[in-house]
Formats: structure tokens, C-alpha cells, sequence
């Protein structure tokens, strides 16, 4: 499947994507490691960001700005989304990064989820793929609002809160 929104005409194949996508977790996963040297770090009681982020240059590439538990600025993009039937929901997977002021706690996080096309509002979880605590559950919410950033117009803030894996739900048996 070829994604084709927002890039003016040019297509990407998905495996294009991944690709670019899987590069750019490894290299970040890579320093923020090396500059921590923390290799089994966890959240413990969770670390919080709040963030807003919008479509620069266009889907599917996000930028934006993070704050609350760690501050610097936001990167990501969609990976697969789709809108079915009724068009209430749209459900999404993408890929974040959180480049951190201190290098030590930036990562990157792959989530899935969905947005609640009526109320304006989303929820998505994952893990964080590389990086600061690795491993470690994400959970997403945001809500969608009109902004001059983004070319369309929307923008989407909220939070990101990562989790010590196990201790989130009780559903992930970890040792």
C-alpha cells in the first residue's frame, strides 16, 4: 500500500516508511543511551509530557514542542491510519519521538489507537521502542483544536505518560 496524503503527488511505500522510521528509532535509541548509560531505567511512578504538535510540512510528518517531565521538541509520523464506515472513528498507528532538552531522556515510542472523530479527542497506547526507558508502557491522549501552525489549520495537544511496564495495569507479566 502506498501512502500518498499531504505529499503533494510523490507516493511512499510503507515499507518506505517503516524504514525511515525503524533508522531514526535506532539512531536516537543509540545516543540516548550511550549519553545515559542507563540501560534497565524505568518510570516508577510514570513520567508525564505535555505536548502540542501539528503537520509540518504535511502528513504524515508531525512536529512539535514537549513539556511537563522532560522539555524539547516533538517529531513523529503517522504510519498507518484508516477511517472506516460511519466515519466516527479514525484509528491510527504511529511512530513518536520526544528529543529531549537533556539528551539522556529522549526516545522514541510506537502507539496505536484511536480518535474520537465527533468529540475531537484521542486515545493510543504502546511502548517506548528506544531510548529513555525503553520498554516502558505510553500512553497517548490528545485533543484536536484549530491553530495557524499546521497548513490545515489543526493542531493537537495533550499528554504522554510512560509507565514502568508491568506496573501499569497488571497485564504485561514482566519480570
Amino acid at each position: 500500500m502506498e501512502i500518498t496524503k499531504g505529499f503533494r503527488g510523490t507516493t511512499f511505500s510503507r515499507r518506505t516508511a517503516f524504514v525511515i522510521t525503524a533508522l531514526t528509532a535506532l539512531i536516537l535509541g543509540a545516543g540516548a543511551l550511550a549519553a545515559s548509560g542507563q540501560v534497565n531505567a524505568r518510570a516508577g511512578d510514570g513520567v508525564e509530557l505535555t505536548y502540542t504538535k501539528w503537520f509540518s510540512p504535511a502528513f504524515p510528518h508531525m512536529v512539535g514542542v514537549v513539556g511537563g517531565d522532560i522539555e524539547g521538541t516533538f517529531g513523529g509520523t503517522v504510519l498507518d491510519i484508516s477511517t472506516p464506515g460511519d466515519k466516527r472513528f479514525t484509528y491510527l498507528t504511529a511512530h513518536y519521538n520526544v528529543i529531549a532538552n537533556d539528551p539522556s531522556k529522549s526516545f522514541s515510542a510506537m502507539i496505536v489507537g484511536r480518535q474520537d472523530n465527533q468529540k475531537l479527542t484521542a486515545v493510543l497506547s504502546g511502548y517506548v521502542s528506544a531510548g529513555y526507558l525503553a520498554g516502558d508502557r505510553v500512553l497517548v491522549q490528545y485533543t484536536v483544536f484549530t491553530c495557524t501552525q499546521s497548513a490545515n489549520g489543526r493542531c493537537f495537544t495533550g499528554t504522554i505518560r510512560l509507565t514502568g511496564g508491568a506496573e501499569s495495569d497488571g497485564s504485561d507479566q514482566r519480570d
